[in-house]
């Protein structure tokens, strides 16, 4: 079987969720083509192209009912839509992809491309099957007006609402979010902090996705009471030589900065609190691994659906400020019986399987 995967913004929970996905296939024999929206474009898109791609087409929904009816609408008020201009293209390029590309399937991991794939579907005949695949714990709005085979959702408590939105009953599918395998280090907490040279003795605060690092980095500290722990952080520039951010916390002994490659699932493993923006893939994964978890401040809309998601079921505990989730993140490190009712919470809800399911799913038509 041969699957094309189609990501939506540059967005590491896309990109950790296509690789999952990848890598299931490939551990059945199958073969995968993983493009995020940019890569559709062509090669050298202007700069223009790119802004109206990722600041309004990518988050406006409906772009492509512009490509049925729109074109004569645009040339007879004798004007260009740029975002028509960067739909047109993409969906161009998308065509030639599936009329060429000879794929059995078509995994969409965000609303954009399932639109795409669904207005292309009514001009022309290709024979995949088209699923979208949830990578948030939300109810995706205007998802009913796709036109795809199945939705695989996070959770079946969301199975209703789409339900009430009009996607047919048969076509949802709940299967988690799917996870990397090298998410997952199997190290015990004192071992991981053994091969990361991190203290045994003190408490140890991971921060992995913010949408102001150096807020929740500086929350913390503020509470610390001398060298009483130690702040983990990934910094959100990639810690290039010169980094103002790596900078920032040059000298100061309780606080490491991380690059993106480093040997995060180990820091992961080495923590005693996990904070984190509410990333659908970066929650489900520290659920997964029993790791206590504080979500961070977010003005995205399906990272809140996904914090009050875990917060309801007691997966995680929930910040409106970065002072209020530092709180949160001593008073839950200090409190061995909080932590024990949040693991037996994550291990009743989250699965690590999900990208198999889907595999097999697409194999056998059921999970």
């Amino acid at each position: 079987m041969r699957t094309l995967i189609l990501t939506g913004p540059d967005h590491e929970g896309q990109h950790a969720v296509a690789r999952a996905l990848k890598q299931s296939l490939a551990a059945s024999g199958d073969g995968a083509l993983i493009l995020g929206a940019l890569a559709l474009l062509g090669p050298h898109p202007s700069l223009s192209q790119m802004r109206a791609l990722e600041q309004e087409a990518l988050p406006q929904p409906r772009g492509f009912a512009f490509l049925s009816a729109g074109g004569s609408f645009l040339r007879d008020n004798k004007r260009r839509s740029l975002v028509y201009e960067v739909n047109a293209r993409y969906a161009e390029r998308l065509q030639t992809l599936l009329l060429e590309g000879e794929f059995d399937a078509v995994l969409c991991l965000h609303r954009y491309a399932a639109e795409a794939v669904s207005y292309l579907r009514r001009i022309v005949s290709f024979s995949a099957r088209c699923c979208y695949v949830s990578c948030d714990f939300a109810c995706v709005p205007f998802l009913e007006e796709t036109a795809l085979d199945h939705y695989f959702i996070a959770d079946e408590s969301f199975a209703d609402a789409y339900q009430k939105r009009g996607i047919p009953a048969n076509k949802i599918v709940p299967v988690g979010i799917p996870l990397p395998v090298d998410w997952f280090s199997g190290q015990e907490k004192a071992d991981a902090r053994a091969l990361l040279n991190l203290p045994q003795g003190m408490p140890c605060y991971f921060i992995l996705n913010a949408e102001d690092p150096e807020s929740a980095v500086d929350a913390l500290l503020d509470r610390f009471s001398g060298d009483s722990g130690r702040v983990c952080v990934v910094a959100p520039d990639g810690a290039p030589p010169r980094s103002p951010f790596v900078a920032r916390y040059a000298g100061d002994i309780r606080v490491a900065v991380l690059a993106p490659e480093d040997r995060l699932h180990l820091y992961r493993a080495a923590c005693d609190v996990l904070l984190t923006a509410p990333f659908g893939a970066v929650s489900a994964a520290a659920a997964v691994s029993g790791v206590p978890l504080v979500h961070l401040p977010t003005s995205n809309a399906f990272e809140a659906q996904t914090a009050r998601f875990f917060s309801e079921r007691g997966m995680s505990l929930a910040a409106e400020t970065y002072a209020s989730a530092a709180a949160l993140a001593l008073g839950l490190a200090k409190d061995a019986a909080n932590r024990e009712r949040m693991y037996a919470a994550q291990q009743n809800a989250c699965v690590a399987d999900a990208s198999q399911r889907i595999v097999t799913f697409l194999h056998e038509g059921r999970c």
